[in-house]
């Protein structure tokens, strides 16, 4: 039976105990800091993560040294556990931008663990699944969408993943889960907090009007609730 009181992430706490078990003698648990890089791009993978806490931005950075962020994980998913993610190069960039703890495993026991376990392979199926259709959402997101909205849609997103209202990241940090000019950011942030949203000071945006900041969000967000309400926890 699933149970979450054998992982803090989500995923691992939908496994079946028998299924769990098969994975927690090769799991190891870590503390993950605000900036540290997990995977550099063009780096061989080799270890997976699975958040208990804390936000890990998946990032393309270009030429001219701009950092674009393609998706994040948190504590209801897993950083680089599809199958096939330790056998090639990594195109992306994995740092955590909020800080948190994790459980990691390396490749080659957790493998040996998908073939043995049915339970194991669907939950990352379906995690992956959502994955893709975050990414997506946000390539009509930010095509589309103002600023505000946008930044209404990630703390969202942010605050459901961490598990709360106060959440330590700069402006600069929204800018780039954005993909926006920080003063732009800092605009909108100055509406938020007029209009009694949110708070911010030093580095940490605390939601105070949940209702409110959903008001603001795009329909993006109630989009890929809606889809994971489908495809994962079913």
């Amino acid at each position: 039976m699933a149970s979450i009181h054998q992982s803090q992430n989500m995923l691992l706490a939908a496994l079946p105990s028998a299924d769990f078990e098969l994975l927690r003698p090769n799991l190891q648990t870590i503390d993950m800091s605000r900036g540290l890089v997990l995977v550099s791009g063009g780096d061989i993978p080799k270890r997976a993560y699975f958040p208990h806490s804390g936000v890990i931005a998946s990032c393309v950075t270009l030429v001219d040294g701009s950092v674009i962020e393609t998706r994040i994980t948190g504590r209801d998913g897993a950083l680089g556990a599809a199958v096939g993610a330790g056998e090639r190069p990594s195109f992306t960039s994995a740092v955590v931008r909020l800080g948190g703890t994790a459980s990691t495993i390396d490749y080659r026991s957790l493998y040996a663990c998908i073939d043995r376990s049915a339970a194991l392979r669907w939950q990352l199926a379906k995690h992956e699944a959502f994955q893709q259709a975050m990414a997506d959402q946000s390539i009509a997101c930010n095509t589309v969408h103002d600023a505000e909205a946008r930044l209404a849609r990630r703390l969202l997103r942010l605050r459901k993943m961490s598990d709360e209202t106060k959440l330590p990241v700069t402006q600069e940090v929204l800018a780039e889960m954005l993909g926006i000019h920080r003063n732009a950011v800092s605009h909108v942030a100055h509406i938020m907090r007029e209009a009694s949203v949110i708070r911010y000071s030093r580095g940490v945006v605390e939601i105070v009007d949940l209702e409110a900041l959903h008001r603001l969000s795009c329909e993006c967000y109630d989009a890929v609730t809606a889809y994971r309400g489908i495809v994962v926890d079913d």
